[in-house]
């Protein structure tokens, strides 16, 4: 099956230190749901195990509404050096620069470079709820069942 989608501008600013490397900005493939950001460092950073730091990546970006960006993590990144972002939603209203906040999971230093990539993102339309509070909630076949209660570990 296939499904048509169509492409729309996102507009972005490149900041002084932004590195203009070749994989910054771009979807890998052209099947990838996401694109990569670089790492902007004035100068190579080291993360001791446990530690984190807010990256730079000298963009700034200004997704329309209603989309959204989400910072994910690297696969190779986070499999081979146990660096991975944490948290990361840059909201339709938000004009700072991007940073990308990486933990060390590892128990190495692990040296992050400028023009590394670091993360990647994925644009997506959101819904803006309207809350209304109501005496029950309807039951489900799950229920309350929480953390394991499917049966995956």
């Amino acid at each position: 099956m296939t499904v048509n989608i169509e492409k729309f501008p996102v507009y972005y600013t490149k900041l002084p230190h932004y590195k203009d490397v070749a994989c910054n900005l771009t979807y890998a493939t052209p099947d990838a749901a996401c694109f990569d950001i670089c790492a902007a460092l004035e100068q190579p950073v080291t993360l001791h195990p446990g530690e984190r730091i807010k990256c730079p990546t000298g963009i700034k970006i200004a997704p329309e509404n209603p989309f959204w960006c989400r910072i994910n993590g690297r696969s190779g990144l986070a499999a081979n050096h146990g660096i991975i972002p944490v948290g990361g939603i840059i909201d339709t209203d938000y004009r700072g620069e991007i940073m990308v906040a990486l933990h060390n999971h590892s128990n190495e230093d692990i040296t992050i470079e400028s023009g590394e990539r670091v993360a990647q993102m994925v644009i997506a339309p959101y819904i803006f709820a309207e809350y209304e509070e109501v005496s029950e909630l309807e039951d489900t076949v799950r229920g309350e069942g929480g953390f394991g209660s499917t049966g995956t570990k």
